[in-house]
């Protein structure tokens, strides 16, 4: 009986339940029929609009669009952005105190100070000098309205000469730091209020005192000091060997370092910046050529080179050299001197020209009767046209090829080169275009540009795309390129021996001509400046007179081996490593530097 009980008091429990679930999903279901009926009406009459209800979002509800024509006008007169940043650096935004708001101006450099309380009343203390301005917009609901003079007192002067008001207006400024300067400022941002005045520039001496300042300056940079250990060590004959694999990595690393970093910063370019990109990368090709036939021809007539000598050293000059171009990027970073962000693009494209003026000097030369070991009619040793020869080989065989290389006392050249000397076409083939388009250097710094371009895309949604390949490509930039400085310091001093029999003339050219060349290349730089209206970056100036200045000691070696191995193999690196990448890195930058600040004064970019 009591079982029947406790059976009837459940099924009649479980039923209650049912039943009372069944009419509160039946309300809940009319509740939701009624709503969305009620928000089609109020849509379509225009008496209100639906709200989607996002589970972390206020109820607020939106903005109504009558609205956004003065903002976006707020936007424009209130906030302006640096378009581009140098690598190795980051955007700390911060509110800062600005003297004068008016005055400050996007790109400017000032110096960074904290504000502190004390029992004297505040007290600043100088963070970081010479910092550039990336951002600038206004606190909302802020005014600059200052109070009465007389309720103010009198204005104060701080030690650079610039009169500062009592009370501060404020500003949200987005500021260019280093990695190095990070922790830094915000350390000193949760000690008090930041304070930000205009840079104080030294005061300009001549021309002489500011290269002599650089210099001095640059001498001591920790980049040039890892070079000058490494150019000691056979000096001092060091039992030293810097490991190879080691130097090939670090070639890897910096090469896509720099394509990252650059094609990381190009997706924040607008069209109109990429298509002035574009534009000075066909001025620099132009450039390059221009410069490898002009070396050619000054080695022609100032030195007793052979000609096909002369070529090869003239096609190393119309290249470029990364290595140089990593350590003006350090140096300039050190010295805070900003550039446009496409500049790693130029240095693959400007490593091109080179190869191809010696493929074309050189296909001319076989033509007019260049022997198989590279002499021409009119120098000493010829030994025959090998056009000629080669024909003779091709009709005995190859015992009469065995038997004049024994004759001569000399080996022909067993290559792509020398294999079509005898063609009226010249040496260019496939194999030659792949190996001058697709070599190892240019792959890795299209690549790094490619997928940090991509990466950069990606990174307007997720930040996070690009946060673990800053750190290793950004942060360990200095570090590896101070390695491969120490290495680049031993080949050069071991460079310098190859000299002995070159020539003073040779040995000039290899120290004036990287000042002319890249004189030149600041010209049609400027001109192109001049021409669009654009003005580019002082760094960028310093960097395109490196990549005109400079000499290639990669990219044409590997092309010359398979393409000439009938030219000399030292004097080229001779003049590369042991004269002219040695001036770029320790006079020729500042020189550049100074040179192109002459330039945009004197000839100032309207617009």
């Amino acid at each position: 009986m009591r079982e029947f009980l406790e059976a009837s008091a459940s099924s009649t429990l479980r039923q209650y339940v049912l039943r009372n679930v069944a009419r509160v999903s039946i309300t809940l279901c009319m509740l939701v029929f009624i709503s969305s009926v009620a928000d089609r009406a109020f849509a379509q009459d225009g008496s209100g609009s639906a709200m989607p209800v996002i589970l972390g979002q206020s109820l607020k509800p939106k903005e109504s669009k009558v609205e956004p024509a003065p903002k976006a006008e707020v936007n424009k007169d209130e906030k302006t952005e640096l378009k581009t940043r140098p690598i190795d650096t980051s955007i700390f935004k911060v509110v800062v105190e600005v003297a004068h708001p008016d005055e400050l101006k996007v790109g400017e450099s000032v110096d960074v100070s904290v504000v502190a309380l004390g029992d004297e009343g505040s007290h600043s203390t100088g963070v970081l000098k010479n910092v550039r301005v990336h951002s600038v917009e206004k606190l909302p609901g802020t005014t600059d309205q200052v109070p009465p003079e007389e309720s103010n007192g009198a204005a104060t002067v701080i030690e650079h000469g610039h009169e500062l008001p009592a009370i501060f207006p404020t500003r949200i400024v987005g500021l260019v730091v280093k990695g190095s300067e990070m922790e830094k400022i915000r350390l000193a941002d949760a000690q008090g209020v930041l304070r930000i005045s205009p840079h104080a520039h030294k005061e300009a001496g001549g021309m002489l005192s500011e290269i002599a300042s650089n210099f001095v300056s640059n001498l001591f940079q920790p980049l040039l000091l890892f070079f000058f250990m490494g150019f000691a060590i056979p000096l001092l004959r060091v039992p030293f060997e810097f490991p190879k694999a080691l130097y090939q990595s670090l070639t890897i690393y910096l090469l896509v370092a720099i394509g990252w970093h650059g094609g990381e910063l190009m997706a924040e370019l607008p069209s109109s910046e990429l298509a002035v990109a574009g534009g000075l990368a066909a001025v620099g090709f132009i450039v390059n050529g221009i410069i490898g036939v002009s070396a050619t021809w000054l080695l022609r007539v100032f030195t007793p080179m052979r000609r096909i000598d002369a070529v090869t050293v003239g096609s190393y000059y119309g290249s470029d050299s990364a290595g140089t171009f990593v350590t003006c990027l350090g140096i300039l970073a050190a010295l805070s001197i900003h550039h446009d962000s496409y500049m790693p693009v130029m240095l693959a494209v400007m490593e091109i020209p080179g190869c191809l003026v010696g493929l074309t000097l050189i296909s001319r030369l076989r033509r007019s009767g260049m022997d198989k070991l590279g002499n021409m009619p009119d120098e000493p040793g010829y030994l025959g046209d090998a056009n000629a020869l080669l024909s003779d080989v091709s009709g005995h065989g190859d015992h009469a090829e065995a038997d004049e290389d024994s004759q001569h006392g000399q080996p022909v050249a067993k290559s792509v080169g020398a294999a079509t000397a005898g063609h009226k076409s010249g040496g260019l083939n496939l194999k030659i275009f792949h190996e001058v388009f697709l070599n190892p250097g240019l792959y890795m710094l299209f690549g790094g540009i490619i997928v940090g371009f991509i990466s950069g895309l990606q990174a307007y949604h997720d930040p996070h795309v690009v946060e673990g390949p800053n750190n290793l490509f950004l942060t360990m930039f200095k570090g590896a390129l101070c390695l491969f400085l120490l290495e680049m310091g031993i080949t050069a001093c071991q460079r310098l021996s190859d000299l002995k029999t070159a020539g003073i003339g040779f040995i000039l050219f290899g120290v004036l001509a990287p000042v002319l060349f890249a004189t030149f290349g600041m010209c049609c730089l400027h001109a192109y400046s001049l021409a669009l209206g654009h003005h580019f970056e002082e760094g960028t100036y310093a960097l395109f007179a490196v990549l005109c200045g400079a000499a290639s000691y990669i990219a044409v070696p590997a092309v010359q081996r398979i393409a000439i191995p009938e030219a000399s193999p030292t004097l080229p690196l001779a003049a590369s490593l042991g004269l002219t990448f040695t001036w770029n890195v320790t006079l020729g930058i500042p020189i550049y530097i100074q040179i192109a600040k002459t330039i945009i004064t004197t000839m100032p970019v309207a617009g």
